[in-house]
């Protein structure tokens, strides 16, 4: 289950998983550390940083243009993209899927 913000909506799904004994994991992200010391008493976080601004940029262009550089025509509005969201580690996966399969086109990026 991905970002988990609230500590009432993970109370409420929390009893659709009970802990039944039979060694079933559930993962999940969150940024709200209550929710993670909540959700078990035998859970294992992992705190990820969240990806630079450069981090973020290479991996976009990578996932969108096949490890090849961004084009020229196209630079200025992707940097925009990292800027918007590079703080949103997982967010660059699901952006760098649309962007990847639409035409390469300043216009529709802006959109």
């Amino acid at each position: 289950m991905d970002d988990i913000w609230d500590k009432e909506l993970w109370d409420n799904f929390q009893r659709y998983f009970p802990d039944d004994g039979i060694g079933s994991r559930i993962l999940f992200t969150t940024q709200n550390k209550e929710i993670d010391l909540e959700a078990s008493p035998r859970s294992i976080i992992i705190a990820l940083p969240f990806l630079s601004e450069d981090e973020f940029w290479e991996l976009l262009q990578r996932k969108v243009f096949n490890y090849e550089n961004c084009p020229q025509q196209l630079l200025d509005i992707g940097k925009q993209i990292e800027e918007n969201f590079h703080d949103l580690s997982l967010e660059v996966v699901v952006i760098a899927g649309v962007l990847a399969d639409m035409e390469k086109k300043e216009h529709l990026w802006q959109k």
